[in-house]
C-alpha cells in the first residue's frame, strides 16, 4: 500500500498542479471588452477620437481604397474602413464602410454600396474578468504583441524558450558559472516556463526544494501547453511596477503606464525598456529611476544586436533615445470603477464559474467616448468646488470631495459610463454602486408622479393645480416636524408645476400628505428604490438612502416612456466558446407607469432646467431637449443633479465620504460637472426631443385660479394634462363678449337638436 501511495504520489501532485495552473490561466484568458464604437449618422468622428480610436485598435491609414481588413483611408471628409469584424465578441462581419462627413459629422454610413443605419468597430480590450485586487491588468493576445517586444523580452529573459522543454540545462550551468565567479547570486538561470509557474503555483521562498518543484512544474507545462500559449501567459503575468497603491500586471497595461499606448503602438526603444523592467520592476522602472532605467533598456538592446534580433544601425538609433515616461499618478487602465462593478456583477450572475473557463468574452455596455468625457467633466468640476473651499480640505486627501457619475441608456438600461470617484489609485471604494446616501430634492419627482398619476380614479392633482407653499408643521413619530423651504422663503399659492420647478419643500410635503405617504412609498417601489422607505414625512424629501445607481434606476422609466428595463447592466454579452449568454435575456422590460404620465413628469422637469433650480442648463446653451432634478439634503450634505434626454441619462453626485457637510446645492455643485459631460455628449452624439404620446391634451389656464381660461382671463399659460383631466372653464374673468358668445352656443345646440321621436301608442291594457 505505502509503495502504491508512493508511486501515485507524484502523478497525483502533478494533476493537482496542472489542474490549478489551468485554472489561473483561464482566469487571465478571461477578456473584458468595451462597447464598439458606434458610427451612425450624428457622430462628430473628431469628438469620438475616431482616428485616435483606430490607431488603437491598431488599423493603418492609407492612400488607396482599403483592400484588406485592418486600413482606412481619409479622402477629402469621407472615411473608408475596412472593418476587421468579429462576430465572437459582437462587431459584425468584415468589409468596406464609407463614412460620408461634413464638419466633421456624419451624415452617411455606407456598407458595400447600400446605405446602413450605422456600423460599430470591433470592442476594445479593457481587462481581464477575474485580476487579483489592487491590480491593473489589460491582457493582449500573442498575436497583437508585436515582435519587437517579444524579442525584446525573449533577449533580457530567455532566448532559447524555442529551444528547450521548460529546464534550459546550458543556462543554469552558465548562470551557476557566473555565480561561483562573483561569490554571490549574479544571474539567474529560471527560464520564462519557470517564472510563469512561480508567479502562478509556488511561494516566492528560494531553497533547494522550490527550485526542484519549479523545474518538474515547468516540464510539466511545456508538456501539456504550446510555446505560444506559455509565452502569452507570460506576457500577460508578469509584474511591471507600481503606480501607487495599484500593481502594473502584464505587457498591456506597462504600455499604457509607462507610455499612454497600446502595446502594437511600442517603439524599439520603449519596448526594450518594458523587457528591462522585469529583471527588477522597483529597481530598472523608469519612474523611480530614469537613468538606471536607460542604462538597462541599453544592455537588452545589446542583447538583442548580438542576438541578431536587430541590425547595428537599429541599435544605435535605439540606443541614443531619451526616456520619455508619462507620469504614473492617474490610472492606465480605462474606466477601472466599471471594470469593478463588471466583475461584481459576473460574481453575482454567474458565481464563480466564469473564472474557471478559458476564452470567455465579456463584451460590455461601455461607451469609451462617453466615459472619457464623465472622466474629464469630474476631475474638472472637483478642481472647481475645491477652489472654494478652504484650505484645510484641500490639504486632507481624506477630506476631499468625492463624486459618482453615472450615464445610463434609458431604453436598455445598459451603463454608458461610470466613475465612482475623483482617484482610483487613492481608494477603490465604488461609490455609484456602493455609497448609501440621502436624495434630497431628487426624490421629489417620484412624489409628483404619485401625485398626477390617475391610478383606479381621478389624479389628486394636475400640473396646473395649485398648492399652499406656506409654513406647516405635522407630527413624526410623536414629534412636531417642521419643514423649510431654502433661504425660509415660501410662496405662498404655487401651481404643481411652480412647486416641483423652485423644489418648494413646504408644498411638497402637502402634496404628499394629500396623495398619502403609503402611495408615495408605493410608486417608489414600482419604480424600483428598494430600500428602507419608511411613511414618515421627511420621506417625501428623500431622508432615506440609496445608492446613485438605485437612484438612476428609479428614474429610468421617466426618460423611457414609462417603461423599466429589465436591469441597470454593464454586461451585454458573455461567450462562453460557441455559446452566447446574455445577462438580462431571462427578464423582460415591464411597462409601471403610462407613456402619458411619464411624459408629464418630464414635461414637469423640462421646467426644472428652463425655469427652475436647474435654470443653468439653459443658460449654458444646451438644446431644449432636457429634463432634470436638482437634489440637496440638509446642509449640503449631499449634492445631485439627475438629467436626461430619450438616449442618455446622467447622475452626478458630490460630498464627502465622511458624509460632513459642505453647504453647497446640487445647483452649485452637481450641475455644472453634469452639464460639463452633456455638452460633450451632445456634441458627440446628438439627442432628440421626447415626443408626446397618445393621452396627453394642451389647454390653456388662466394662471391667477388653475381653470381653463376664458378671453377675458388676465394672465394666460400653456398646460399639459392627462387626457380627460382638464380643469373646468374660469367663470371669474368672463365678459359680455363671453356671455353672448356662449348665448349663441346654446341656441345653435337648441337647433341642433334632433327632432323627438312621436311616442308609441301603447296598448288598450297598458294605458
Amino acid at each position: 500500500m505505502a509503495i502504491a501511495s508512493a508511486v501515485c504520489a507524484p502523478f497525483v501532485y502533478s494533476a493537482i498542479e496542472l489542474s490549478r495552473f489551468e485554472r489561473a490561466d483561464a482566469r487571465r484568458a478571461t477578456f473584458i471588452y468595451a462597447s464598439g464604437q458606434s458610427l451612425a449618422p450624428g457622430v462628430h468622428v473628431q469628438h469620438v477620437g475616431l482616428s485616435a480610436t483606430l490607431a488603437r485598435l491598431g488599423y493603418t491609414e492609407t492612400r488607396a481604397t482599403p483592400p484588406s481588413p485592418g486600413l482606412f483611408r481619409r479622402s477629402g471628409g469621407n472615411w473608408d474602413i475596412y472593418l476587421r469584424g468579429s462576430d465572437e465578441i459582437g462587431a459584425g462581419g468584415a468589409g468596406l464602410v464609407r463614412l460620408q462627413v461634413v464638419d466633421d459629422r456624419i451624415t452617411k454610413v455606407t456598407r458595400g454600396g447600400e446605405d446602413v443605419s450605422g456600423v460599430a468597430l470591433e470592442p476594445e480590450v479593457l481587462a481581464s474578468a477575474t485580476d487579483r485586487p489592487g491590480e491593473e491588468h489589460k491582457p493582449v493576445r500573442i498575436d497583437e504583441t508585436p515582435r519587437v517586444l517579444i524579442n525584446a523580452v525573449l533577449a533580457a529573459e530567455d532566448h532559447r524558450f524555442f529551444e528547450h522543454g521548460g529546464v534550459d540545462v546550458r543556462a543554469l550551468l552558465r548562470a551557476a558559472w557566473a555565480n561561483l565567479r562573483a561569490g554571490r547570486v549574479k544571474e539567474g538561470g529560471s527560464t520564462i516556463t519557470q517564472q510563469l509557474v512561480k508567479v502562478r503555483l509556488l511561494s516566492p521562498q528560494r531553497t533547494f526544494f522550490r527550485k526542484l518543484r519549479e523545474a518538474w512544474l515547468a516540464a510539466l507545462v511545456e508538456s501539456r501547453y504550446s510555446k505560444e500559449r506559455i509565452l502569452e501567459a507570460y506576457l500577460n503575468e508578469i509584474y511591471l511596477g507600481q503606480r501607487g497603491p495599484i500593481a502594473i500586471r502584464g505587457v498591456g497595461s506597462a504600455a499604457r503606464a509607462y507610455f499612454g499606448k497600446e502595446v502594437h503602438q511600442l517603439t524599439m526603444p520603449e519596448a526594450a525598456l518594458i523587457a528591462a523592467i522585469i529583471r527588477g520592476p522597483n529597481i530598472y522602472s523608469p519612474a523611480v529611476d530614469p537613468d538606471r532605467a536607460r542604462e538597462h533598456r541599453n544592455v537588452v538592446l545589446a542583447q538583442m544586436r548580438d542576438l541578431k534580433m536587430i541590425t547595428p544601425e537599429e541599435f544605435e538609433r535605439a540606443r541614443r533615445a531619451p526616456v520619455h515616461v508619462r507620469s504614473l499618478v492617474s490610472p492606465g487602465q480605462s474606466a477601472p470603477y466599471f471594470v469593478d462593478s463588471v466583475r461584481q456583477e459576473l460574481e453575482q450572475r454567474f458565481d464563480t464559474g466564469v473564472s474557471r473557463v478559458r476564452g470567455v468574452r465579456i463584451v460590455t455596455t461601455l461607451d469609451l467616448s462617453l466615459q472619457r468625457f464623465a472622466e474629464a467633466a469630474a476631475v474638472r468640476g472637483l478642481d472647481r468646488l475645491e477652489s472654494s473651499l478652504s484650505p484645510s480640505y484641500r490639504r486632507a486627501l481624506g477630506r476631499r470631495l468625492q463624486v459618482a457619475v453615472l450615464v445610463v441608456e434609458p431604453a436598455t438600461g445598459e451603463i454608458r459610463a461610470l466613475v465612482g470617484g475623483r482617484d482610483y489609485l487613492a481608494s477603490q471604494f465604488n461609490r455609484v454602486t456602493s455609497a448609501r446616501r440621502q436624495p434630497g430634492s431628487a426624490f421629489k419627482p417620484i412624489v409628483y408622479l404619485a401625485a398626477l398619476r390617475a391610478g383606479d380614479g381621478a389624479p389628486f392633482f394636475t400640473a396646473a393645480s395649485r398648492v399652499e407653499d406656506l409654513p406647516i408643521t405635522l407630527e413624526s413619530n410623536g414629534q412636531p416636524w417642521s419643514p423649510r423651504n431654502a433661504d425660509d422663503r415660501y410662496e405662498g399659492i404655487v401651481t404643481v408645476r411652480q412647486a416641483l420647478e423652485q423644489s418648494l419643500n413646504s408644498a411638497t410635503v402637502r402634496i404628499a400628505q394629500t396623495v398619502g405617504l403609503p402611495s408615495v412609498i408605493e410608486m417608489a417601489r414600482t419604480l424600483g428604490l428598494q430600500g428602507q422607505l419608511a411613511p414618515v414625512p421627511a420621506m417625501a424629501l428623500g431622508a432615506f438612502e440609496v445608492t446613485p445607481l438605485e437612484l438612476a434606476r428609479a428614474y429610468i422609466p421617466l426618460a423611457n416612456s414609462g417603461v423599466r428595463p429589465a436591469a441597470v447592466s454593464g454586461i451585454r454579452t458573455v461567450q462562453f466558446g460557441e455559446e452566447e449568454v446574455k445577462p438580462a435575456a431571462a427578464e423582460e422590460s415591464v411597462r409601471v407607469v403610462s407613456a402619458a404620465e411619464a411624459w408629464l413628469v418630464t414635461s414637469l422637469l423640462k421646467g426644472v432646467v428652463t425655469s427652475g433650480t436647474g435654470s443653468a442648463v439653459r443658460a449654458s446653451g444646451l438644446p431644449d431637449v432636457v429634463a432634470g432634478k436638482t437634489g440637496t439634503t440638509n446642509d449640503g450634505r449631499d449634492a445631485w443633479f439627475v438629467g436626461y434626454t430619450p438616449r442618455l441619462l446622467a447622475l452626478v453626485w458630490v460630498g464627502f465620504d465622511s458624509g460632513e457637510p459642505h453647504g453647497m446645492s446640487g445647483a452649485k455643485a452637481a450641475l455644472p460637472i453634469w452639464l460639463d459631460f452633456m455638452k460633450q455628449a451632445i456634441d458627440a452624439y446628438p439627442q432628440s426631443d421626447f415626443e408626446v404620446p397618445e393621452g396627453i391634451s394642451f389647454s390653456d389656464v388662466d394662471a391667477t385660479n388653475g381653470k381653463r381660461a376664458a378671453r377675458a382671463c388676465p394672465v394666460v399659460v400653456r398646460e399639459a394634462f392627462l387626457a380627460g383631466t382638464e380643469p373646468p372653464l374660469c367663470d371669474e374673468h368672463r365678459g359680455v363678449i363671453d356671455h353672448v358668445v356662449d348665448g349663441w352656443n346654446r341656441l345653435t345646440d337648441w337647433f341642433r337638436r334632433p327632432a323627438r321621436e312621436p311616442k308609441e301608442s301603447l296598448p288598450q291594457g297598458d294605458r
